[in-house]
């Protein structure tokens, strides 16, 4: 006999993510959740979604492709700065066996970062899909902003770029193993540096989800500055380009997205461990991104990914 929707939800969700922080005063099992924000708080919400052959391949397992999908969701959070406190999951499934492995997935990174998941739906659909909207807190006034660049900021780097479009390629040449592999398969949110960010007072960070030229194009757009990168001094580009090649390791860097970094910018007199980050360029008034390798300037076409391009 089949289990039906509603056993299988509680099986599946009801107390299935991290532990609860006091936000939610009540969670699944109706048909909202309650929420009580932190006195002197602001809340960060943020949503994404998550398509099978859109967003992963179609011989991907559907509960790793659930789990990037939270940590994806997570990432907006750290570009933000904020503490993530829940998250609401809706589940698109073609059968029963595809809900139960995009849930456990799902649950899965929710426990592995100790985020509660306070409600969500699911669905039969034609093709398999998650869609993760994730809630934050942080001190009024404190986020950090995509328009909160200044001329004369240096350009920072926390986190590897180009892995996952090198472990996306290797993935579909039947090429398992290895390091690229292993940034494709997985994805790890910058939360606590994105924290560390902000208390430090910095203004202006994203993550890059669409590739370094166009996230970094965003934040040129809303603070009306301009900005001059230096690809060589992006974390691990000796090897990147070593395994790959100069010009594949830039289109990575540059267009392959889904690596999740935090891009930001500080005045000029702060200083960062390379543990955490690194200077790959400054702000300018002059707008747009130049782009420089080795000294020298590079035109490499393309912004980055784009959904209806």
């Amino acid at each position: 006999m089949a289990e039906g929707e509603f056993k299988l939800i509680n099986r599946l969700f009801k107390g299935a993510g991290g532990s609860a922080k006091g936000f939610t005063s009540f969670g699944i099992g109706d048909d909202g959740s309650i929420h009580k924000p932190t006195a002197a708080c602001e809340l960060v919400v943020s949503t994404d979604s998550s398509v099978q052959n859109v967003h992963w391949p179609d011989d991907f397992s559907l509960d790793k492709a659930a789990d990037r999908a939270v940590c994806s969701a997570l990432s907006d959070l750290a570009a933000m700065g904020a503490e993530p406190v829940c998250v609401w999951l809706n589940v698109m499934a073609v059968d029963s066996t595809a809900v139960e492995l995009l849930g456990q997935g799902a649950t899965a990174a929710l426990r592995r970062y100790d985020v509660e998941l306070a409600g969500g739906d699911t669905s039969k659909s034609a093709t398999n899909a998650v869609s993760v909207t994730v809630a934050g807190e942080l001190p009024a006034g404190s986020a950090m902003r995509r328009d909160g660049a200044k001329t004369g900021d240096v350009v920072w780097l926390c986190g590897k770029l180009g892995f996952h479009a090198a472990g996306l390629k290797q993935w579909f040449d039947k090429e398992y193993d290895g390091l690229f592999i292993q940034h494709f398969e997985t994805l790890t949110p910058q939360l606590q540096a994105g924290i560390a960010l902000r208390e430090r007072g910095i203004a202006c960070c994203i993550d890059v989800s669409d590739g370094l030229l166009q996230d970094a194009e965003h934040i040129c757009h809303a603070s009306k500055i301009g900005m001059e990168l230096e690809i060589n001094k992006v974390p691990d580009w000796a090897y990147l380009s070593d395994q790959l090649g100069e010009s594949a390791a830039l289109n990575n860097v540059m267009q392959g997205g889904e690596d999740y970094a935090l891009l930001f910018t500080a005045p000029a007199h702060m200083a960062f461990p390379d543990e955490l980050a690194l200077k790959i360029g400054h702000c300018r008034q002059k707008p747009g991104v130049a782009l420089l390798l080795n000294g020298k300037k590079v035109d490499i076409g393309s912004k980055g990914y784009d959904h209806f391009s």
